[in-house]
This record gives C-alpha cells, structure tokens and sequence, in this order.
C-alpha cells in the first residue's frame, strides 16, 4: 500500500514538473517571438521615418559656392525663394545615386506644372576625387538629369567643406571606393532645413513607391506660399 502512494506522489510530481516545464517553455518562446515582433516592428518604424522624412530643427542651411555641370557659378543663397531639394550624388556612382535621381526625379514630377516649377533640384558631387565639370555632366547626361538639376562640383577642399557643413559623411578608400551617405535634404523658400530622406539601396518598386510618394509629401509640404 505504501508502494503505491509513493508511486502516485512520484507521478503527481512528474506530472507537475512536466507541466512546469510546459509552461516555462511557452513562457520562453513567447518572450523570443516577442522579442523578434518587436524588433521587426523597430525595424518597420526606423524604415518607415527613412521613406516619410525626418523633421529637422528649421536652421538656416549653411551657404556654399559651386559649379554646375554647364560651368555656372551657383550659390545656395541666389536659390532663395524656391524651395531646394538637396542631394549628394557621387559623380561615377552606378548604384544608389542613380534611385536617388530617380526618386527626386519622379517626386518633382507628380507635383501640378504651377508647383514643380517651385522646387528647384540640386545636386553636391559626393566624390572628391573625380571633381570635373566634365565628369558631373556625363552623369547627368547618362541619367537624363542635365536639365532637370544642378549637379554641383568644385574643389576637393570646396566638397568637403560643404559635406562637413551638411554633416554628410564622404569616404574615398584606398582602391577608389567611393562611400557616402545617401541623404537628400529639402530647404524651404527662406533657406532653412525642413526634412531629410534616406535613400534605400532597394530596387523594390514598393520601395521605389514609397520613397517617391514621401518625398513628394514632403515638397508639398514646403512649396513657398503665396504671399
């Protein structure tokens, strides 16, 4: 008889240390799969500010002198009045430059013939070691932009000085590489910075889709108003 009971409390101990382990088991993957939702979600946030702009503290964007592609002298200030968006394009960049020419492209495009005429699109040579006139005019003319932008070049010294302005990061390695940050700006009519937009490296047309209809957004936002 006293066999049996403690047979039966053995089970009802296995059986409960079974049970326990159910639950710490279930209360481990929750966590895990809670963890991974939000860090998925985090994700899905942080890329969705990078697509619909991130609000800056409205200073006044720091003014520089550069050269077109056609050889004009081009200064921030003698923009005023037009709301700017700023890009950094690397002048022999066949990835991630060609979608932000697209994307600026393609957003300035949707705006009403009234409105786009507003937004005036400039680009800085995000490549200090290929600095010629020469060189940001092929680019332009490769990506049908010569006369939708001013693509800006100067000076090794001139670029770095506005990327240290614009806090843009710029990096030419050893083997000619070229890395900088894909960041486009928008300036509103009385030169002060309003929203940055990150370029995603993503061929994706709902990538595409998105960043196009958030930086249009973000011109609408911003066109100079009527006074």
């Amino acid at each position: 008889m006293q066999h049996r009971d403690d047979m039966q409390i053995l089970a009802r101990a296995a059986f409960i240390a079974l049970v326990a382990l159910v639950i710490m088991s279930g209360m481990v993957w929750a966590l895990l799969a809670h963890r991974a939702q939000t860090t998925a979600q985090r994700a899905a946030s942080a890329a969705n500010e990078a697509i619909g702009g991130f609000l800056m503290a409205g200073n006044a964007a720091p003014d520089f002198k550069l050269t077109d592609q056609f050889g004009h002298s081009v200064t921030l200030s003698s923009l005023r009045g037009r709301e700017v968006v700023l890009a950094f394009i690397n002048s022999r960049c066949k990835d991630i430059c060609p979608l932000t020419a697209q994307i600026i492209y393609a957003a300035r495009a949707r705006l009403k013939a009234g409105a786009s005429s507003q937004v005036q699109l400039v680009a800085i040579n995000a490549n200090p070691t290929a600095t010629s006139i020469a060189e940001v005019q092929a680019w332009s003319i490769k990506h049908g932009m010569l006369h939708q932008w001013s693509f800006l070049t100067g000076t090794a010294k001139q670029l770095e000085s506005v990327y240290h302005l614009y806090h843009v990061y710029v990096q030419v390695d050893s083997s000619g590489r070229d890395v900088h940050d894909s960041v486009t700006f928008i300036i509103d009519a009385q030169g002060r910075e309003r929203l940055s937009f990150w370029t995603l490296n993503s061929h994706s047309q709902s990538d595409l889709g998105d960043e196009i209809s958030g930086l249009e957004a973000g011109m609408q936002q911003w066109l100079p108003q009527p006074q």
